[in-house]
């Protein structure tokens, strides 16, 4: 809980889905690239882990 306004400072969210509804998550998912993770299953969280380092790549290869 966050002191000042007692509100949590985050959600923890389990979320079971079929295997053809990964695709349609993911993408819900990197709207909230800055605010979420991927935990499992492996392989998402490494599609996660490499379009993160795809942005960082992006965005500090040019001057702002």
């Amino acid at each position: 809980m966050n002191k000042t306004h007692s509100k949590p400072t985050y959600v923890d969210y389990i979320v079971k889905l079929p295997e053809r509804s990964l695709e349609e998550f993911c993408r819900w998912m990197y709207r909230f690239m800055g605010n979420a993770q991927f935990i499992s299953p492996q392989y998402l969280a490494e599609q996660h882990q490499k379009f993160a380092r795809a942005l960082i790549d992006r965005y500090s290869s040019k001057a702002i």
